[in-house]
């Protein structure tokens, strides 16, 4: 699977030089959690404050893309 991956900060706001576009493993839910096939990603302010490293750390690497695009999708057969 793809993701965007970053492994520094960027306090500079130089988010160019730190997002990579890598391969990773999938992800196996736990028993409370949910895997849905997503299509579209994007990074919002909530990724930038994450790779600024402020005002909190972010556990680094960490895969970024907090707003997603579902077109369709179900829980147990009812289309939502």
């Amino acid at each position: 699977m793809k993701a965007v991956v970053y492994r520094e900060y960027a306090p500079d706001d130089d988010y160019a030089k730190i997002l990579k576009v890598e391969d990773i493993d999938e992800p196996k839910p736990k028993p409370d959690e949910v895997i849905f096939t997503n299509k579209a990603s994007a990074l919002n302010y909530n990724d930038i404050w994450g790779m600024r490293g402020v005002p909190i750390a972010i556990p680094l690497p960490h895969v970024s893309g907090s707003d997603v695009g579902i077109p369709n999708w179900s829980i147990m057969g009812s289309i939502l």
